[in-house]
């Protein structure tokens, strides 16, 4: 698909040069997202193209706009701005305050939802009959523009979700086909929670949830913070990774910045907890060589990342566990930290892996 933002511009640019006067333009489609129920678009004169983002709990808002009568009626809901008061919608005093004289909502049903587009004009007298002929004419080809948008977005957001960035970008490109394996020098990320079943065990699945979901809050943003991907949650795991680029240094700097953080948010996050649920973490940082490969059996497939890097990471945060530390890392990543203070805490065997591996621990001014 196109530049949604170059699309809306040039539509009503389109528009425009069709006689049409537009002062405002907006679109919403719905979404399948785990952060918002619908996305849209604003265009206005002047200030070009932002998004919009309709939130899940926004229930109370959409009930008081134009977009909810439209849907309810399946009608266009379009009003002059002198013969409506401030309380008719929410929107009003905005528009009122904005110098919009004339306001038209068009309803339209997708096949797992509900969207539309509005229109808004300054001009005195606002649109014309001929104006709104025109929007019914052209009200067929938005509501297919706009379900295909709605199509694209569907796959787009819910890939990003379930699998993560790369992942995601590698399958829309065309890697799907079984034992296609690409290699990345990454520093790689493991972090799980100590204790995770002996916690959990008098929980009800959902107490559960809202302690796994505390959790990875305090996970996942750092990482992406600092430009990393979360690859996988595996339970009470998650795997992630810093590509390296050119720059091995810079991304072990970054991991290790992103599980600092990580550590504060557990501790931040503990305040005010009762003692049977709080919870400890321990992670694992390795340097290495992942793979993305697809794996699996006929049309079911998994876009997953394997390696010796990644089964060392795993073992370092087990290993953090049973040495009763929060961090700690290989070797391997710290000789890329050469200005950060590590203490080595001497070689281990790892589970699986063959050549004992030397693992450090973040001194605390690290």
């Amino acid at each position: 698909m196109g530049d949604p933002d170059a699309m809306m511009v040039e539509l009503v640019g389109r528009l425009e040069c069709a006689g049409l006067p537009l002062d405002r333009v907006t679109t919403a489609i719905p979404t399948l997202h785990a952060m918002r129920r619908g996305l849209g678009r604003i265009w206005t004169r002047g200030e070009g193209v932002r998004w919009l983002h309709f939130p899940w709990n926004n229930q109370a808002v959409y009930e008081r706009s134009p977009f909810f009568r439209a849907h309810q009626t399946g009608e266009w809901v379009a009003f002059r701005l002198d013969g409506v008061s401030d309380e008719t919608f929410e929107i009003v005093p905005e528009l009122r305050a904005a110098g919009y004289t004339h306001y038209v909502c068009i309803p339209i049903v997708f096949r797992d939802g509900k969207g539309g587009i509005t229109f808004a004009t300054r001009r005195p007298g606002g649109f014309s009959s001929a104006d709104l002929e025109m929007m019914r004419i052209i009200e067929p080809a938005i509501a297919i523009e706009l379900d295909l948008r709605r199509a694209w977005c569907l796959i787009d957001d819910t890939l990003r979700m379930y699998v993560g960035d790369e992942p995601h970008a590698r399958i829309l490109a065309g890697t799907v086909q079984r034992g296609e394996v690409m290699r990345i020098r990454s520093a790689i990320m493991f972090t799980d929670m100590s204790k995770f079943t002996s916690l959990s065990s008098t929980m009800s699945a959902e107490e559960t949830v809202g302690l796994l979901n505390r959790y990875f809050d305090c996970v996942v943003p750092p990482v992406e913070a600092s430009g990393g991907q979360v690859l996988k949650y595996i339970g009470d795991g998650v795997l992630a990774i810093h590509s390296a680029g050119d720059d091995d240094c810079d991304c072990c700097a970054k991991a290790l910045k992103a599980a600092q953080s990580i550590l504060k948010r557990v501790e931040s996050e503990q305040s005010g907890v009762a003692a049977d649920r709080c919870f400890r973490i321990k992670i694992g940082l390795h340097f290495g060589e992942v793979a993305y490969g697809n794996i699996g059996s006929g049309a079911r497939l998994d876009f997953t990342v394997i390696g010796k890097g990644v089964n060392i990471a795993s073992r370092v945060s087990d290993l953090a566990g049973r040495l009763d530390r929060s961090l700690l890392v290989t070797g391997t990543f710290a000789e890329r930290l050469p200005d950060n203070a590590f203490s080595a805490l001497g070689e281990y065997e790892l589970r699986g892996i063959k050549e004992p591996q030397l693992v450090l621990a973040p001194t605390a001014n690290a």
